[in-house]
């Protein structure tokens, strides 16, 4: 049975019982700040198990794309190495929110695996926790199972959690049962204590579907309390249930993956069988986990999920570079998974076109690096062992980081496998260095550990800020914040909270909480999944004693929330101005909106032209005199928002009933745009504060456009006082000009091209006088050009404004020496260390000699790379060092390619 009809198979099972069939989330969760990706089939439903969030069903199943790459639940060192374990995998469920619970969730679990998927009985294995006699009697007694092939583990009062679940150290949690496959005695381990369930962890005993049952909340002192509503959360893992039923060893031999090492196989052109075929399942894993990243909207970058995607494309390439590969190749692979999966997941074709040139830009900027980064390691490597080392140095791991892009986790895979370690300690003192001199440490404002409950009150907040900057209200919770340089921070839950949380691109809000006379400002507003978490100042204890049954007045800062508002409305407008002028294809890819200014982050596949910005900047202010109102539907069914055709923000997970925000166009926007006056101009989904009218927006100005990434285009921009003060520094501008140009005189543009034209007229005359002197200097080492073999040999530093300089300069010395010559010069231009080779005619036509490969050599030799044409050839490298070290090489590297 091929792995689609699996899927399909599982989804249709459970919709026969009654079960809402619910498509998979988005791997980039856009509301939790734990994750960095969907890791579970349950996270879309954590809200729904913690009470915050109700649905319109009970019963849900689906097929949920999961990554598990980094913090606990982190499987990418093992990838490739065993059968089983991948970054990206796709988790079978089902769920119960308070409805059925052990009896129909165990029964069918058998009846699908038995009955269904047709897997022998007398294979299945199965745990319960040590003292869940319910499940382990509905096993026994009502599937009629042997006594002997249920096992009984874990112990939570003895530190044991073993076939115990929890959300986190409080919280719900419950007993789990899980279902084991036994793949044979050929798959037994050599465990001291015997190769058997519950004692190893080996290929033999293949765990399939873990049953969750959600019975008690724990408390900080460890004590369970049954909860009012029992629920039920299953996992069962698409991949291995495909291996077992295809009769494979590995994960890796079932249909979807042997597709893709095929593809990888032809690419190479090497047989998958051995080492090669390991590298090949590692890039077949990397390649899913790629496709489907991009596809959901996130980039690759160098922080957060986006450094988490660049480490596993590069993981990929390097593994290609082991099979020859030195051509971007993974994009094909990815292409392949589009091709594979694409029916199942329909986001993969639309958005496959972002997905393979995104891969492929990433693969072209990597390998540009990868070859000489291998060579710097490989004497990395070999400096190490000579010294009687065994691991790499932390800031010789370093600097392949920031040299070359490797990944230190990378580095650490091929330090294991020539039998080294790394300096990780000395590694990440390096990196703190950089930071700290960068500038670039970050302070998340994430709570740590649980929420404390505040005067017996419910742990949960009810945002009243779309029509209230102020209210009465009391705290409900305090957790810790962490802490930044100025001390330690925590976060408040309010009952009733004006303030906004960051989300959806609009800024926290900052503030005052106003207790007993005295003010406690708010630093920002974050998301939690019980409310808006206020983030304060001060210690959890020390919150917990102060505000523990006072009475409050939380006020937002009205100079910070209105500003952000108009820009947050701007936005909307934006997006729909850019739909009018470029087209339907574009959609919103991010924003970021402050008091300050917008971001909007949009596809489209090339910059703007300046008319364009032009009609887009007219568009949204004809909106803003149209003084039309913004419109708040509040509790839409999801479908029948996207059937009035709102905007979605792309990789956003929303809920049953959504929020809409309508701006129908007015008189000023019916003559640009042909709508009739009052008929919708802007729909979206949104949960984002926004202003009354689009009046209040006031005047806007588009400051920059540009590219962010692959088909990812991006507009700033500002509104109100802040578009105001750009029209002011502009007006004063323009009279600082008046100042040092004739007022009296031509027009200024005109004198500014004047001015400019006589600059440029200046340039080349002190190019010329440079050129002249560099050539002056170049006459000492022509006239005793040094002897290898039959070729005369010359080596200079030389001084040049530019390449073109440079470039001119090797000309020279090439028609001064006129045959059986190479000249080898360095400089140093703009600050980087460039490097020329030239060769005359004579040697270049007999073929004695060949620049190209000549500045390959002496770059590879010092960190650089170049290359050209067998006459003419240039290098860049990392410094001057380096170049000083490649002009000292020359004369052996002519000699060895003399032979």
């Amino acid at each position: 049975m091929k792995l689609h009809e699996i899927r399909a198979r599982f989804l249709q099972f459970f919709a026969e019982r009654g079960h809402t069939v619910v498509p998979s989330s988005t791997l980039v969760p856009q509301d939790d700040p734990t994750l960095l990706f969907t890791n579970a089939g349950m996270n879309q439903f954590k809200a729904v198990f913690t009470g915050v969030e109700t649905r319109d069903y009970k019963r849900a199943a689906s097929c949920q794309k999961c990554m598990r790459v980094s913090g606990k639940h982190n499987d990418l060192e093992e990838v490739g190495k065993d059968a089983r374990h991948h970054t990206f995998f796709e988790m079978l469920g089902n769920w119960s929110f308070g409805d059925y619970y052990k009896k129909e969730s165990l029964t069918w679990g058998y009846e699908f695996l038995v009955d269904d998927m047709g897997l022998d009985p007398a294979r299945l294995w199965y745990t319960v926790y040590k003292d869940d006699d319910e499940a382990h009697g509905i096993f026994h007694d009502d599937l009629g199972i042997p006594a002997g092939r249920i096992l009984r583990l874990g112990d939570v009062e003895q530190g044991d959690e073993e076939n115990f679940w929890s959300m986190g150290e409080v919280g719900p949690c419950g007993p789990c049962a899980e279902i084991h496959f036994d793949q044979g005695e050929t798959m037994a381990c050599d465990h001291p204590d015997g190769c058997a369930v519950g004692v190893c962890d080996c290929d033999r005993w293949l765990e399939l579907w873990n049953h969750v049952f959600m019975q008690y909340d724990r408390d900080a002192s460890g004590t369970l309390t049954p909860l009012p509503m029992q629920s039920v959360d299953t996992g069962l893992g698409l991949e291995r249930l495909a291996a077992v039923l295809q009769s494979v060893d590995s994960n890796y031999k079932t249909d979807l993956f042997e597709r893709l090492i095929a593809c990888m196989a032809e690419a190479c052109g090497r047989q998958a069988e051995g080492d090669d075929r390991v590298h090949m399942q590692v890039i077949a894993d990397h390649a899913r986990a790629v496709a489907f990243t991009l596809a959901d909207g996130a980039t690759p970058s160098n922080a957060d999920r986006g450094y988490v995607i660049r480490r596993i494309l590069r993981r990929a390439l390097r593994h290609g570079y082991l099979l020859g590969m030195e051509e971007p190749f993974l994009y094909r692979v990815a292409d392949e998974v589009i091709a594979a999966m694409g029916d199942a997941y329909p986001e993969l074709v639309e958005q496959r076109d972002r997905v393979l040139t995104i891969c492929r830009q990433e693969e072209e900027r990597f390998l540009r690096t990868l070859g000489a980064g291998m060579k710097i390691y490989a004497e990395m490597r070999d400096r190490t062992r000579a010294a009687g080392g065994d691991r790499i140095a932390g800031e010789d791991a370093f600097k392949l980081h920031d040299t070359f892009g490797f990944p230190v986790d990378l580095t650490a895979v091929m330090a294991e496998e020539d039998g080294l370690g790394v300096d990780l300690d000395g590694y990440e003192a390096c990196m703190d260095r950089q930071r700290a001199q960068s500038g670039r440490e970050r302070v998340f404002m994430q709570g740590i550990g649980a929420w404390r409950a505040l005067g017996g009150h419910r742990l949960a907040s009810e945002f009243i800020g779309h029509d209230d900057l102020e209210a009465d209200t009391v705290a409900v919770g305090v957790r810790s914040g962490g802490e930044d340089e100025q001390g330690p921070l925590a976060h408040v839950l309010l009952a009733r909270s004006p303030f906004y949380p960051e989300g959806g691109g609009q800024i926290g809000d900052h503030g005052v909480l106003v207790v007993d006379g005295q003010d406690l400002p708010v630093l920002t507003t974050v998301k939690s999944e019980e409310g808006p978490a206020l983030v304060v100042r001060g210690t959890a204890d020390e919150l917990a004693s102060r505000l523990d049954g006072a009475a409050i007045t939380a006020r937002v800062l009205s100079a910070r929330r209105l500003p952000t508002m108009r820009h947050h409305t701007a936005t909307h407008l934006v997006h729909a101005a850019l739909r009018r002028v470029l087209g339907d294809h574009v959609e919103q890819a991010g924003s970021e909106v402050t008091p300050d200014r917008l971001r909007f982050d949009f596809r489209h596949d090339r910059p703007l032209t300046r008319e364009q910005i032009a009609r887009v900047e007219d568009l949204v202010q004809r909106a803003v005199l149209d003084n039309q109102p913004v419109l708040r539907r509040e509790d839409v069914p999801l479908a029948e928002a996207k059937s009035a055709g709102a905007m979605a923000l792309f990789g956003e997970k929303y809920g049953d009933t959504v929020r809409m925000i309508e701006i129908p166009g007015g008189p000023c926007v019916a003559a640009e745009t042909g709508l009739d006056d009052g008929e919708t101009y802007s729909l979206e989904l949104c949960g984002g504060t926004h202003v009354d009218a689009t009046g209040d927006i006031g005047h806007f100005r588009i400051v920059s456009e540009g590219s962010v990434a692959a088909g990812v285009r991006r507009i700033e921009a500002v509104a109100g006082e802040a578009a105001l003060a750009l029209d002011r520094a502009d007006r004063d501008l323009v009279d600082r000009l008046g100042d040092v140009l004739r007022r009296d005189g031509e027009p200024y543009l005109e004198q500014i091209e004047a001015l400019r034209e006589e600059r440029d007229q200046l340039r080349k005359q002190l190019q010329a006088a440079q050129q002249a002197s560099a050539r002056e200097g170049l006459e000492e080492a022509l006239a005793s050009p040094r002897e290898v073999g039959a070729v005369r040999l010359v080596v200079s530093m030389v001084s040049a404004e530019n390449r073109d300089a440079l470039l001119q300069l090797g000309d020279h010395v090439r028609d001064k020496l006129q045959s059986d010559a190479v000249a080898v010069l360095g400089a140093m231009v703009d600050g980087k260390a460039a490097l020329l080779v030239t060769v005359t005619g004579d040697l270049v036509e007999s073929k004695t000699l060949h620049a190209g490969n000549l500045v390959k050599d002496l770059a590879s030799r010092v960190g650089g790379r170049g290359g050209g044409r067998p006459g003419t050839a240039q290098a860049g490298l990392p410094d001057r060092a380096a170049l000083d070290a490649a002009l000292d090489a020359a004369a052996d590297v002519v000699g060895a390619q003399l032979g």
